[in-house]
């Protein structure tokens, strides 16, 4: 190849990076007229309309780019532009220095966004109830835990967080050499998208096992899963189940009723605890 032709391909990566930022800037003045015209509401979190973007991204791409790469690279866009509409700050987990869900928060959310460590879980909950962070981020429940974080977004009390994303959104991402996951918590919102998981706190008024729980559910359409329990002694007739589903469970299912009917139990409550949207498989990426 010679310098001529050289010098000519690199003129033409400089008329398209020259595009890309007049397009960037374009997108920043159509993202001011939305803020405008939202008037006082302030930020809100979409992940069900980030996940639709990016799917439809992925589905349109081609050539040699890597699909994960555009896919980290619109995520820093699209946060940059949410910070463009308000106050956007990240209160995170970190019970140790290290923990991998600051890695989780900065690759989601972008290297512009402020970020507050937190070291116990309640931090996380009241910097976002507070108005002090928009985004929490918090670890994935586990069935062993005695005292699981979810817990406290069972409430009616005004600005009680929702769950509403899982992270990392590609399945292909590693976070200091091993796969770690967290949810997105935020301000409740009626965003939602295709593919999604839903949470739901299901109260009993007596004691029921999670196996018995899991066993009911083991059929169900909805692929219902029993992602955490627990029992405060204090309140002798309330038992919390953590259920993940491919819906929102509510009282009428043909499922619920034949737990009700088969182990004598009543609900006493239902919350629907938030949702996400199913995560970028590597098949997808690829």
């Amino acid at each position: 190849m010679s310098k001529k032709d050289l010098a000519t391909l690199r003129n033409d990566i400089d008329r398209i990076d020259n595009a890309i930022h007049d397009l960037l800037m374009e997108r920043a003045e159509v993202v001011e007229h939305v803020r405008a015209a939202k008037g006082a509401e302030g930020i809100k979190l979409r992940p069900g309309r980030e996940a639709e973007v990016l799917r439809r991204l992925i589905a349109r791409h081609s050539g040699p780019f890597p699909k994960g790469a555009l896919v980290r690279i619109w995520r820093e866009v699209m946060s940059a532009y949410l910070k463009l509409q308000g106050h956007l700050a990240m209160a995170v987990y970190m019970p140790a220095p290290g923990a991998a869900y600051w890695d989780l928060a900065r690759d989601q959310y972008g290297s512009q966004t402020p970020m507050t460590a937190h070291a116990s879980v309640r931090g996380v909950i009241g910097a976002v109830q507070s108005g002090e962070a928009a985004i929490g981020v918090l670890p994935i429940p586990m069935p062993s835990e005695s005292d699981p974080w979810w817990r406290h977004l069972y409430s009616n009390a005004e600005n009680t967080p929702q769950i509403l994303s899982r992270l990392p959104v590609a399945q292909t991402e590693k976070v200091r050499g091993s796969f770690e996951e967290a949810l997105i918590i935020g301000l409740p919102s009626d965003d939602h998208t295709d593919e999604e998981r839903y949470y739901t706190v299901l109260e009993f008024d007596r004691e029921i096992s999670t196996r018995i729980l899991a066993e009911s559910f083991k059929d169900s359409a909805l692929n219902i899963t029993i992602q955490g329990a627990y029992y405060d002694e204090s309140l002798r007739d309330q038992w919390l189940f953590l259920a993940e589903a491919d819906d929102v469970l509510h009282i009428d299912l043909p499922d619920m009723k034949k737990l009700l009917e088969r182990n004598d139990v009543s609900v006493k409550g239902m919350k629907k605890l938030g949702a996400y949207a199913l995560p970028f498989t590597v098949e997808e990426l690829a």
